[in-house]
Formats: structure tokens, C-alpha cells, sequence
């Protein structure tokens, strides 16, 4: 009798940790298949990214290649750009907004 109820307790042990074990299985199995989600999104993040990192060095290069051309046609852009050079990362709002006359110029400007 005893044999037989410690075999029914092990019986019963075996039987919830395979419970947990395939519980734990289907947890796993979810969870990578999350992953795996992840992971698509993410490589597609990294392209964009370095697509929109290629299109940002040509842009740039255009873009000097244009300041080049300008300042060969109008070599004192030069000198009004130093004066210009604590504004120079936002300098074609100012000015737009300068001509549409929204701002004052710099008072202490003037008086140089």
C-alpha cells in the first residue's frame, strides 16, 4: 500500500512537472517568436537608417558643392557670413524672417 502511494505521489509530481515543462515550453516558444518580431522591425530600423544616412552625406555634398559655386560667384557672401556666424546654424530663418521684417536685426550690428 505504501508502494502504491508514493507511486501515485510520484506519478502526480511527474505529471505537474510536465505541466510546468510544456507550460514553460509554450512560454518560450512565445516569447521567441516575439523576438523574432523584434528583430525583423529592428533590421528594417537599421536600413532606413542607413539609407537615410547615405541620403544625408549626399545632401551635404550637395550641399557644399552649391556654397562652393556661390562663393565663386559672389565672393563677399564670405565676409557678410562672419558676421553672421553665431546665427550660421539657423541663418535662413533669420533671415526670412528678417525680409518678411517678423524681426529686428541685432542693434549692435548696425553700429559696426
Amino acid at each position: 500500500m505504501m508502494k502504491d502511494k508514493h507511486g501515485a505521489m510520484n506519478e502526480e509530481r511527474r505529471g505537474t512537472g510536465e505541466q510546468r515543462l510544456a507550460g514553460r515550453m509554450a512560454e518560450l516558444e512565445r516569447r521567441l517568436k516575439e523576438v523574432e518580431a523584434e528583430n525583423i522591425v529592428l533590421k528594417e530600423l537599421a536600413y532606413q537608417s542607413a539609407k537615410r544616412y547615405e541620403q544625408l552625406k549626399q545632401l551635404a555634398k550637395e550641399n557644399d558643392e552649391l556654397r562652393r559655386q556661390l562663393q565663386q560667384q559672389v565672393p563677399w557672401i564670405e565676409e557678410a557670413g562672419k558676421a553672421d556666424e553665431d546665427e550660421r546654424p539657423d541663418s535662413w530663418f533669420f533671415r526670412t524672417l528678417r525680409q518678411e521684417n517678423a524681426i529686428m536685426p541685432h542693434p549692435e550690428r548696425n553700429e559696426k
